[in-house]
């Protein structure tokens, strides 16, 4: 038995078939109690969250378009993650200007780092990490040598750090900003690559649910 809060998530989006699926893959991958509610519009996410705690916000494509920078002032401490279908960079842009802190590409459903990426968001707002149950089947990933992790992380701190240069230098109508855009987000999907692979990592789960079937089929 827990001694603290349940971690709490809401879904933000007009796809009831979708939360239902995500509502079932969560509740198979976490090993805390979960508190899982489901929200249709940005206004009711803003008045769910004046009422409640939330730790975590997952907002679909179309929720996503709408302007999310207003549940910061409600509720600041909650992570939001964007879910889109397939990799799509304008989109993912879109979603980080609306005020999204990461995106989740759903497919290809063989993705086993979706876990993962939700727990290290929550860890991060709630500081409970080890949230996912131990499962037999998760894979096991190769690592790289510890001094090539050395040296592309190395790398990757000048390709970022310049990159927020770049954007803090450029006005917003500027055609270079999009450029510079796109070399942040491609370094911080790098990052994230690398701190899969690195050694010590965790292994992820296979998402070799139903639920995740289910999410898949969504973009079939």
């Amino acid at each position: 038995m827990t001694d603290h809060a349940p971690t709490s998530l809401v879904l933000l989006g007009s796809d009831a078939s979708l939360a239902g699926a995500l509502d079932a893959w969560l509740r198979a991958q976490f090993a805390e109690p979960l508190e899982i509610a489901s929200v249709h519009t940005v206004p009711e996410a803003l008045a769910y969250l004046q009422s409640h705690r939330v730790d975590l916000i997952l907002a679909d494509e179309t929720a996503a378009r709408s302007e999310l920078r207003t549940i910061h002032t409600v509720s600041p401490a909650t992570a939001i993650i964007g879910l889109i279908m397939k990799m799509d960079d304008s989109v993912q842009l879109s979603m980080l200007r609306q005020g999204i802190h990461e995106v989740l590409c759903l497919l290809p459903s063989a993705d086993a780092d979706h876990a993962r990426v939700i727990e290290r968001a929550l860890a991060r707002v709630n500081g409970r990490p080890g949230l996912l149950k131990p499962d037999a089947s998760r894979l096991s990933i190769s690592t790289a040598p510890p001094r090539l992790i050395h040296d592309l992380n190395n790398l990757l701190t000048s390709v970022n750090g310049f990159a927020n240069l770049l954007l803090a230098q450029l006005p917003p109508d500027s055609p270079a900003h999009m450029s510079a855009e796109q070399i942040h987000l491609a370094g911080k999907r790098a990052a994230a690559l690398i701190k899969t692979h690195a050694p010590g990592a965790s292994p992820s789960p296979a998402p070799s649910t139903s639920a995740t079937q289910s999410i898949a089929a969504r973009a079939a």
